[in-house]
């Protein structure tokens, strides 16, 4: 067993990884979203050896094409590349489903880029249609997956 921990974090320290794992091109601001600071959002990071390798974060959003109450829009899961392929990943997921499902989430949703929808969909994540083109992320698929609670330890 590794020594990977999933932890709360704020905002603002998820913004490095995220920009420099997702949007390496954008000014430091531009990487911040307006669901960031919505009361309800979670952000977490993993942390291996006490360094942030990780990220990921949700937020309450409306599905686009959908009316049903209680959507969680799950942003930016990011790994830094030498940690990859160990469950790291997951575990941020799991952390930000498992928070929707305590704020009565019924449905999490995302834009995933098309390199990475695998991973969403080995979680339940359904495609809706055609990739879309986003000017600056490229091709992604809109993703969506019920949210259930979830019970795990949150060490890797």
């Amino acid at each position: 067993m590794s020594d990977y921990e999933i932890e709360v974090i704020e905002p603002a320290e998820a913004r490095p990884l995220r920009r420099a794992l997702l949007h390496p091109e954008s000014a430091p601001e531009a990487v911040d979203h307006p669901g960031d600071t919505h009361p309800a959002a979670r952000h977490v990071g993993a942390f291996k050896d006490g360094l942030l390798i990780g990220i990921a974060t949700i937020h309450p959003q409306p599905m686009p094409g959908a009316t049903r109450t209680g959507a969680w829009r799950v942003r930016d899961v990011a790994v830094e590349h030498g940690h990859r392929g160990r469950g790291v990943g997951a575990l941020l997921l799991e952390r930000l489903l498992e928070h929707a499902a305590e704020h009565e989430g019924v449905v999490a949703w995302a834009t995933v880029r098309v390199a990475a929808f695998g991973f969403f969909e080995r979680y339940g994540f359904l495609r809706s249609g055609a990739p879309i083109d986003d000017p600056d992320d490229g091709p992604q698929y809109l993703m969506h997956a019920g949210v259930r609670p979830l019970h795990r330890s949150w060490n890797l």
